[in-house]
């Protein structure tokens, strides 16, 4: 054996070619690891630019969107035949009523033939300005087919400053087709400057914004000169404007800097957003690691030759492993912190020596805000690298003695020993100025990222001396931080633990309630002026048999959290239906029944369906039900799958009412594009009438609104004499409120039908006004 390993070690030529093909395939592994790197600085590169261009191009399309549909609301103002009849005051609230969250983006107006304006957002008597010689007034004379169009950068006639804007327009006609003026808006471009300057940008990189003929409308870095130049003669434009999205390496026009391009068109408008990436930027951090990979591999393969004729490899590798192990079984592979498991076993050490010492400590539960959106919109990569940043920095702020660790996500949990209440709020500040700066996440291009944590905080012994309680009752605390407005601190306190245990079982025992049929619907009735019965509003009531009465504001809510809201909505449907069955077969003449409805009821695809077996089940046909949705519904960001439904439930004949309307969002865009029947104006405006003359004012509108567009209006709340007579002065059609009866019980409403029928009998119309 002896003279076989000298033999060995005598003839080195087997270590060395071992060493050779070693040195070899490690290099051919390094060279592909660094085209595989570089081909993943390029995709990084793609999908943040990706991810930045798509993000200003939905932003870009809901501006834009929010616009055109207030200009179709002017255009509808103009064209409506009676609107010239509305005082200036209401002409203009009518026109201009969904404007109001686009007037940032600049101002809006239409014109006769002519060119002379006849509405004007920013006047109630319209500025004495023409603006035929303008290029988006000229187009839609011209074109019947203009469409929308997007006009080329202007300064203004009359402005306050000399900052370039563009222009959107639609053409007008007259009834017979003929040209009759347009609708149009100004939109500055430093709306679209401050949306690109708020970006993440490395210090080569460019956002454009183009119209698809080339025309630059602004450009990041901000240069005037750049604003109306034209692109069109680049190699690359072509494609460019020939397709919705994509991406391309190329030479700028303007600049002569390479970039990584990636541009998407905005919705169906004619312009085209494109972010630029320089290519030097994004192989920068790419090039030192080559550099560094390069050398590092030269030498471990003139090592590797050397090391062929060593012993030992083995155990040093199963040695490496089982460390490497016994890390991951109790830290955090990210961060290094302890992981979930180390955190319990080292509380648990440290509460054990506190209860001994008769000293006390703090339990710190730390959730970054928001973060969720930083993986959404950076990529997990970066996710990660916040993460770590966040760990290093929390380590700095905990003393050597106490435990900072990561509980999973975007949690962690700090345990402060010798600590009070002041103590605990003077690290939880330090915390959360830690965690407030910023973060590099791209050296190469200078981008920085800046987040914000909340911090519930427990005591021991006063808020528990087991850590599991310590780290719900911190949970607990930390949940009332986010509802706060994030980025605070809030310790804990019983009364979290009691409201959240008083949420759980009033869900519960709602969901019992549910099951069991323990709900019940009260009915109110929907009269004309004089009191005479137009239809019938079920109510849904709880009684609790714990809490006794629950408010419907607060049980409602509970529903809609726990998704038991459409199960309630049908329920509630169901029931009165059957209801409203049985009164007409007792005699009763009921014209109608309401119920109110929500999102979550339209998003399900079969709520159509629904609602037409619900009806043929009690043999009653869609006229004799009308569905409630307050503003809110016809918001949602589910709206595409709502309007189906809503489409739906109008062809069956089903009756569509607006609740509360006036105290939601307000814009009468949906009017138009909805099939609504029925506004119903909100009590808040019916009380004030009488004692505030905004109030009045306002259901005057209301009532006007309702008119022109030829819906039923219905007045909630309506309590006094005063307030009917004023209501009906203005054209109100129907009423509900304590004036004629509160909501009642089944066997009640039959009452009050039959009394209101004897009244009228009797011949007299007076009494029916008088509630019972």
């Amino acid at each position: 054996m002896i003279r076989f390993l000298s033999s060995l070690f005598a003839r080195p030529k087997p270590f060395v070619y071992a060493g050779i093909g070693i040195t070899l395939a490690t290099t051919g592994v390094t060279v592909a690891s660094l085209y595989e790197m570089r081909l993943d600085a390029m995709a990084q590169a793609r999908d943040a630019a990706q991810n930045l261009v798509i993000s200003l191009q939905k932003e870009i399309e809901r501006n834009l969107d929010m616009y055109q549909l207030a200009m179709r609301d002017v255009a509808t103002s103009a064209e409506t035949p009676g609107i010239v009849r509305l005082p200036p005051e209401v002409r203009q609230l009518v026109a201009f009523s969904s404007f109001t969250d686009s007037r940032e983006l600049g101002a809006m107006f239409a014109t006769d033939a002519t060119g002379n304006l006849v509405l004007d957002s920013r006047s109630i008597s319209p500025r004495k300005i023409n603006v035929s010689g303008r290029d988006y007034f000229r187009i839609q004379r011209q074109q019947t087919d203009a469409g929308l169009y997007v006009s080329a950068p202007f300064v203004p006639y009359s402005a306050d400053s000399e900052q370039p804007v563009i222009a959107m327009s639609r053409r007008l006609e007259d009834k017979d087709g003929q040209f009759s003026g347009i609708v149009a808006g100004t939109l500055r471009l430093s709306f679209f400057r401050q949306l690109f300057e708020d970006s993440i940008l490395g210090r080569h990189d460019t956002i454009t914004l183009l119209r698809t003929d080339g025309t630059v409308l602004m450009r990041q870095p901000f240069h005037e000169s750049d604003i109306g130049k034209s692109l069109a003669s680049g190699h690359s434009f072509q494609p460019l404007v020939q397709s919705d999205h994509g991406t391309y390496v190329d030479i700028a026009v303007l600049d002569h800097v390479e970039r990584l391009y990636t541009f998407r068109r905005v919705g169906s408008y004619p312009l085209i957003v494109v972010v630029g990436l320089a290519t030097d930027d994004i192989f920068a951090g790419w090039r030192k690691r080559a550099i560094a990979i390069g050398i590092a591999s030269i030498v471990l393969d003139a090592l590797l030759i050397l090391l062929s004729l060593m012993f030992g490899t083995q155990l040093r590798k199963r040695l490496a492993v089982e460390r490497r192990l016994q890390r991951l079984a109790w830290f955090d592979s990210l961060t290094g912190l302890p992981n979930r498991a180390q955190l319990q076993r080292e509380a648990l050490r440290i509460l054990t020596d506190t209860s001994r010492n008769g000293s006390t400590l703090a339990v710190l539960f730390i959730d970054l805000d928001r973060f969720k959106r930083v993986n959404d919109t950076q990529g997990h990569a970066v996710g990660d690298e916040v993460l770590s940043e966040i760990a290093r920095r929390l380590r700095k702020e905990i003393q050597p003695d106490d435990l900072i660790g990561r509980l999973g996500g975007d949690e962690f949990l700090a345990v402060v020993q010798d600590c009070d209440v002041l103590k605990a709020k003077h690290v939880a500040a330090r915390i959360l100025h830690a965690v407030s700066q910023p973060i590099l996440i791209n050296s190469g291009q200078d981008t920085r990222i800046t987040i914000s944590a909340s911090i519930g905080i427990a005591l021991c012994p006063h808020d528990g001396e087991e850590p599991d309680t310590l780290l719900r009752n911190a949970d607990l605390a930390m949940y009332q931080a986010k509802r706060a407005g994030r980025n605070q601190v809030r310790f804990y306190a019983p009364d979290y633990e009691r409201q959240a245990k008083e949420q759980l079982e009033l869900e519960i025992a709602l969901q019992q309630a549910l099951r069991s049929n323990a709900l019940s619907v009260a009915y109110q009735p929907k009269t004309d002026a004089i009191g005479a019965l137009c239809g019938v509003e079920a109510l849904v009531r709880w009684d609790n048999d714990g809490q006794g009465v629950i408010a419907p504001d607060r049980f409602i809510v509970i529903a809609e959290e726990s998704g038991l809201i459409a199960e309630m909505d049908a329920w509630v449907m169901g029931e009165a239906c059957r209801q409203l069955a049985q009164w007409r077969a007792e005699g009763l003449d009921v014209p109608n029944i309401s119920v109110n409805v929500c999102a979550a009821d339209f998003k399900r695809p079969d709520y159509p369906g629904l609602v037409n077996d619900t009806l043929r089940s009690h043999g009653l046909v869609a006229s004799d039900l009308t569905l409630e949705m307050t503003e809110r519904v016809l918001f949602d960001e589910s709206v595409a799958d709502i309007r189906k439904s809503l489409d739906a439930l109008h062809a069956m004949g089903i009756a569509l009412s607006i609740d509360d309307f006036g105290t939601g969002y307000s814009s009468l865009s949906y009017l138009h594009r909805f099939p609504v029947k029925e506004l119903k104006i909100d009590k808040s405006f019916v009380q004030g009438i009488g004692r505030d003359a905004m109030a009045e004012s306002l259901a005057q509108t209301l009532i006007h609104i309702g008119k022109i567009l030829k819906l039923t209006v219905t007045a909630e709340g309506v309590e006094t004499h005063a307030q009917r007579d004023f209501l009906a002065a203005h054209g109100c059609h129907l009423y509900q409120g304590f004036l004629f009866s509160r909501a009642l019980a089944p066997r009640d409403f039959a009452r009050w039908v039959r009394a209101h029928r004897s009244c009228a009998s009797a011949g007299d119309p007076e009494a029916r006004a008088k509630p019972l």
